[in-house]
């Protein structure tokens, strides 16, 4: 029998609807096959941290000199620039012709990416085209695993899963690190500084194979009239019994909402509460995550001896910013116990704030010759906030201030925004650095920091107003 939408609302007492089905083995699943494109942008980042040094080594052993500061800034932005691109597209694309397709896509252009810059040897420009490339996936997994995960994990635990799979994709940054030292100290030649892409194209590869098995959005089918389809598919993901929520039926009738309705009037909180501050945050995030090792190297902090040159030098700084990157889980399992108890605007604003302390701790530590560890403490506070505050808010955000009708675009502006940012970050860090100098770089990183936790404070509350008790 064709469903309609008096069968959806003519479910047995015994139908659960899928924003109340219970936490199972198979909630956790869907929560990892969804996250993976966050997992694999911390990869991906701790990967070029280590090509950069890697590439200038090379370089200067091939042509005697080190790469321009444009090629190095290109290297860095390539695949934040794909990302920039790839969210909107793909949010746009999904809210108008669904998820599931453009979902698996996501893992096959990353896939494609990462054995192009693997397997392709010639000018260093294919590495940029390569990182574009799997930006282009990394984007479009932005926009979608954000709807994927607001849709299947349970309502009264979404906070909590949605920041648990952040807490994962964390770690990636720890293991991708260690993973990429090993690749390193592997193959230590110079020329095979594009070899620390084969672990990203195996997590493409991967994230192919783990959405075989996947489904349309059942929110998305009901929304488009297709409720036989959507019964089906809320069933494949979470069992027998599952129905979709009548939710957006009730409240999201065929509602087509357009880019630029989200600019107009009061909307426009929405769009400055979700992107600014992950521009801001994406500066610190890719910015320094990505050069972490080059800053590292630049401050004179060390695991090793101080006199290690050479590749061993640079293996030592990916194994130190490795170790300093385990506080980026530890950041987002301290946001986890915060969530629920902290109104999400005092917990981003707060970890800006602490942001900026820790750096400016990082400037004494270097300018009064503080032990060494006092330097690393700093950067690994600098983690911790970052992603205890903005880390987590700015990507759950979104499904928090967005109607379903408009979530995708509202979450894939928030995402390439957010990702412009990084860009900007990313591309300008070693221009900052050969231009002002270290010290230089990182009082322009607490600026930053500072102004995060003020436009923060400016426009949340209006996008997301404090609840009462």
């Amino acid at each position: 029998m064709k469903a309609t939408k008096d069968t959806i609302s003519n479910q047995t007492a015994k139908d659960i609807p899928l924003p109340q089905a219970p936490v199972t083995r198979r909630t956790w699943w869907l929560m990892i096959v969804a996250q993976m494109e966050q997992t694999i942008i911390n990869v991906l980042t701790i990967s070029v941290g280590a090509l950069l040094p890697m590439m200038k080594l090379y370089f200067m052993h091939s042509t005697g000199a080190e790469p321009g500061v444009f090629l190095q800034g290109a290297i860095g932005a390539a695949a934040l620039c794909g990302i920039s691109i790839g969210a909107p597209i793909f949010g746009a694309l999904g809210d108008r012709l669904g998820y599931l397709q453009l979902f698996r896509l996501c893992g096959g252009l990353i896939l494609l990416g990462g054995l192009g810059g693997w397997l392709i040897v010639g000018s260093p420009w294919i590495t940029v085209a390569s990182l574009f490339v799997i930006g282009l996936g990394i984007g479009g997994g932005y926009a979608l695993d954000d709807l994927y995960l607001s849709e299947l994990m349970p309502k009264k635990e979404r906070s909590r899963m949605i920041g648990i799979a952040k807490t994962i994709a964390a770690f990636g940054a720890c293991w991708g690190g260690f993973a990429v030292f090993g690749v390193l100290h592997l193959l230590p030649s110079t020329a095979f500084w594009r070899y620390a892409m084969i672990v990203v194209a195996a997590l493409g590869l991967l994230t192919v194979l783990m959405r075989i098995r996947w489904w349309e959005s059942p929110r998305w089918l009901l929304l488009h009239g297709r409720y036989q389809e959507a019964l089906h598919a809320a069933e494949m993901f979470m069992g027998p019994g599952i129905i979709p929520s009548q939710i957006a039926l009730q409240n999201q009738p065929q509602q087509k909402v357009s880019i630029g309705d989200l600019f107009k009037g009061k909307a426009i909180w929405k769009v400055i509460a979700t992107s600014i501050p992950w521009a801001l945050e994406g500066i610190g995030a890719f910015g320094m995550g990505t050069f972490l090792p080059i800053i590292l190297m630049s401050l004179g902090l060390h695991l090793g001896s101080p006199d290690t040159i050479g590749i061993p030098r640079i293996e030592d700084s990916v194994l130190l910013s490795s170790s300093i990157n385990i506080f980026m889980t530890v950041g987002f399992l301290i946001g986890l116990i915060l969530l629920n108890r902290v109104y999400h605007i005092n917990l981003m604003a707060s970890g800006f704030y602490i942001c900026a302390a820790s750096i400016l701790f990082v400037i004494g530590a270097n300018i009064f010759h503080w032990p060494l560890w006092m330097g690393i403490l700093g950067f690994a506070i600098f983690e911790t906030a970052l992603c205890a505050g903005p880390g987590i808010v700015t990507f759950l955000l979104p499904t928090e201030v967005y109607t379903v009708a408009e979530r995708g675009s509202g979450a894939g502006i928030a995402a390439s925004v957010g990702k412009l940012g990084g860009v900007f970050g990313v591309f300008m860090m070693p221009v900052l650095i050969n231009g002002i100098g270290i010290v230089g770089t990182l009082i322009f990183c607490t600026a930053v920091m500072l102004l995060g936790g003020i436009i923060t404070n400016i426009s949340g509350p209006k996008a997301l107003p404090k609840p009462t008790k």
